[in-house]
């Protein structure tokens, strides 16, 4: 027992180490025996667990997506209504883009480094937002004129542009207002404009 307590210490050691080092250097810039300074475990015994670095990054990948799926499912519980839901799954998702670095960092190397495959919950999660606002627009709920993958892209994408740029934006314009301000007003209008997009006319 303690043995196996020993393994699973030792794989989340790899684990965040993977993760910091992912983030800031892609999975490229990454090598083994990187993640295995920074742990203090061997590249060896990495491998052991991990059996590929390739393996190790999609491990990371897996867990953020998880983290991130807890998040929705969680916003989505809380929910009594589809407009509540859609109110609460987007504020979620804000407040997990904002207080996260490592994922989008993450998620920009893989971008760059012109990777185009999903870890199993990375897409699992997208297929399940896809299928969640094809069945609001089946029932009626939803405008079905546009394709759930354009309503996704609509909402998470001016999330990270914002989040991303947001400094620039405020210095640009001379705005007064805090970041946790600008946020806030950002966030109230998006879903204003996200519920009228999506609503039936």
């Amino acid at each position: 027992m303690r043995k196996q307590r020993d393994g699973e210490d030792t794989k989340q050691r790899v684990l965040s180490a993977a993760q910091e080092l992912f983030a800031a250097k892609g999975f490229s810039g990454t090598s083994l025996q990187k993640i295995a300074l920074r742990c203090g475990i061997s590249d060896g015994l990495i491998l052991h667990h991990f059996q590929s670095k390739k393996n190790l990054y999609r491990q990371v990948l897996e867990n953020l997506a998880e983290q991130y799926t807890q998040v929705l499912v969680q916003a989505k519980e809380a929910s009594a209504t589809p407009q509540e839901m859609m109110q609460q799954t987007l504020t979620a998702s804000f407040n997990f883009w904002k207080q996260d670095s490592t994922y989008q960092r993450i998620s920009l190397w893989a971008y760059l480094e012109g990777q185009t495959e999903f870890a199993e919950k990375e897409a699992y999660l997208t297929a399940g937002l896809a299928q969640a606002v094809k069945q609001l627009q089946v029932q009626g709920l939803i405008d079905n004129r546009f394709s759930p993958a354009v309503l996704l892209t609509l909402v998470i994408g001016p999330i990270h542009f914002w989040l991303r740029y947001r400094e620039q934006f405020r210095a640009a314009l001379n705005l007064i207002e805090t970041s946790d301000e600008l946020d806030q007003l950002f966030l109230g209008q998006l879903i204003q404009l996200v519920m009228e997009l999506s609503a039936k006319t």
